[in-house]
């Protein structure tokens, strides 16, 4: 090849959208290293909602976009390749949230056992692309039934529309508070008896006395019992991309892996950072619903017990019938991506080494 042709090759168009702020790619994204890390000749970085274009943001969802890095919830990634995308898991990290089925103080529903014959709201927007928070409420109600020997058979579960707000192209709407308040505005209505709810708002939700927390499933002590949309968090990209641009894929790790080695060393400025999301979450409530080592927790893996878990979520989603086509979530996974990024960081710590001695 010639000079040329080096210096004329376009650059890499490269995407990130990431679910929340509790991921490393967010805290990376904030600390402005992501951004640092492809600001230079070879790449160029784009932030998938700022994109005018709803086909382009949709990829959030439905993984559409050649070159788009996410990490978050894992219904839309275990739906897009359960409906045909081919993407591929190069890394899963584990922050346990807040889950809980809140009643009314006065409903007299004070177990799970009690939630037998009642009715249990669950979100439905009509509209998305993928109703992740549908499947999560429907996970969370099954965890729980299942402790006390109940299936939802045993309940009525009772859909609750709620509007899609990101259904056009120009720059993306963001939700307004009300549309993340379908589901209290029933119960205080009567229109249904439980609810499920998660992250911050519902951990406020579960110390307000106007409620009654039945249960919290985060604090079960299997971890695949606490399996929902936000545990396990993969990591996804498109595997055309991995496959022609494996180098991007593994600095993009390494953004990941050395993002989470700062957080285990600065908890408390983890916390402010999450809190960006929210400006009325207090870190007390980041701390309830995450727990007081959520700082431990932001480190890519691929090791057995988040593989299991992403498994246990995808059996989920094809048994409530999200997706036809069964998949195999082990051949889903790509290793080598994350151990050549673990390497590049090693080698990155001992140039910095070098350069102080020097």
């Amino acid at each position: 090849m010639t000079e040329h042709n080096v210096i004329d090759e376009p650059a890499v168009e490269l995407w990130y959208t990431r679910c929340g702020a509790a991921t490393a790619s967010a805290l990376a994204i904030r600390k402005g290293w992501l951004q640092q890390e492809f600001n230079q000749p070879g790449t160029v970085l784009h932030a998938l909602r700022d994109s005018t274009s709803l086909a382009t943001r949709n990829s959030h969802y439905n993984h559409s976009q050649s070159g788009m890095f996410r990490e978050g919830g894992n219904i839309p990634p275990i739906w897009a390749k359960g409906t045909g995308q081919d993407t591929v898991v190069v890394g899963i990290t584990w922050l346990d949230e807040y889950q809980g089925i809140l009643t009314l103080a006065d409903s007299g529903i004070r177990t799970v056992a009690d939630l037998k014959g009642k009715r249990l709201g669950v979100p439905l927007h009509s509209q998305a692309v993928i109703d992740f928070q549908r499947g999560a409420a429907q996970h969370g109600y099954e965890t729980a039934l299942r402790l006390a020997n109940l299936t939802v058979k045993d309940v009525t579960l009772v859909d609750l529309p709620a509007p899609t707000y990101d259904t056009q192209d120009g720059p993306r709407k963001e939700p307004r508070e009300s549309a993340r308040s379908v589901e209290v505005a029933a119960l205080e209505a009567g229109e249904v008896d439980a609810i499920f709810l998660r992250f911050a708002r519902g951990y406020r939700l579960s110390q307000d006395p106007r409620f009654h927390q039945v249960i919290n499933i985060n604090d079960l002590p299997d971890h695949l019992q606490r399996v929902n949309n936000g545990t396990p968090r993969p990591v996804t990209v498109d595997r055309a991309f991995l496959d022609k641009h494996p180098e991007v894929v593994v600095r993009y790790l390494a953004v990941l892996l050395e993002t989470a080695e700062w957080a285990k060393e600065n908890p408390d400025e983890v916390i402010d950072l999450l809190r960006e999301d929210g400006s009325d979450i207090t870190r007390e409530e980041i701390i309830g619903s995450h727990g007081n080592e959520l700082h431990l927790h932001f480190e890519p893996k691929l090791i057995p017990e988040y593989v299991l878990g992403l498994e246990v979520q995808k059996d989920f989603l094809h048994r409530w019938n999200y997706f036809e086509k069964d998949f195999s979530v082990r051949t889903w996974i790509e290793f080598w991506p994350l151990a050549r990024a673990q390497k590049l960081v090693e080698q990155r710590k001992a140039e910095r080494r070098a350069e102080k001695a020097a």
